[in-house]
């Protein structure tokens, strides 16, 4: 059987367990952010979905990370 290039999907939303996976955050921390309002979630039939974009936005709203000397 020949070989077959199989094109990867691309991801434009996260589960709110996968969106925790993929920041190395707490999935309570993820959940909080929900519920209160600073990180953008949509409900798909039983399903809550994180779009990348809202993700990425809601991580670069935190200060950026600094050195102590």
């Amino acid at each position: 059987m020949p070989y077959q290039h199989v094109r990867p999907v691309p991801v434009v939303a996260l589960s709110p367990t996968q969106a925790a996976t993929a920041t190395g955050l707490r999935p309570e921390r993820i959940q909080a952010a929900i519920r209160d309002g600073s990180l953008r979630a949509v409900r798909v039939g039983t399903k809550t979905r994180l779009l990348q974009s809202d993700l990425e936005r809601w991580l670069l709203s935190h200060a950026p990370a600094s050195r102590c000397a």
